[in-house]
């Protein structure tokens, strides 16, 4: 009986969920770091590691990496922000909320159709002026 084996709990990402594009998993995470979300030693490891290289990239450091192989435009960042916002409530209602909402986001913005990033006239200000809002309540 000694030594007892501790049993194995399920790991917290999916990795079938990344096995056919593996940035993916990169991009959630940095959704999570825009939001300020994404855990302090998942940071810590990201950062030794050289994604620059393994996408041939010219970025610096593992964010601009993912951002430069995926091509995010200017406004990316506000585009997270504010489906955050407006879907924050939904999310907080399970342990994983965080990461659920990085993996929904993810998927919209990878979609064929999507316009997560696409900014109607006047929309990209609303979209600013919430986050102000939001940064400023909290």
């Amino acid at each position: 009986m000694w030594p007892f084996k501790k049993k194995q709990s399920p790991p917290a990402i999916d990795p079938a969920r990344y096995q056919a594009n593996p940035i993916n998993l990169f991009f959630e995470d940095l959704i999570l770091d825009i939001l300020g979300r994404l855990a302090a030693k998942r940071s810590a490891d990201l950062e030794k590691m050289n994604l620059q290289k393994v996408f041939a990239t010219e970025a610096t450091g593992w964010k601009e990496a993912v951002r430069e192989t995926l091509h995010l435009s200017d406004t990316f960042d506000v585009a997270v922000w504010d489906l955050w916002i407006r879907n924050r409530s939904h999310f907080a209602q399970s342990a994983d909320g965080d990461r659920h909402f990085a993996q929904n986001f993810a998927d919209m913005y990878m979609a064929d159709d999507s316009k997560v990033d696409v900014w109607p006239e006047g929309a990209l200000d609303a979209a600013k002026a919430r986050i102000e809002s939001f940064k400023k309540d909290a």
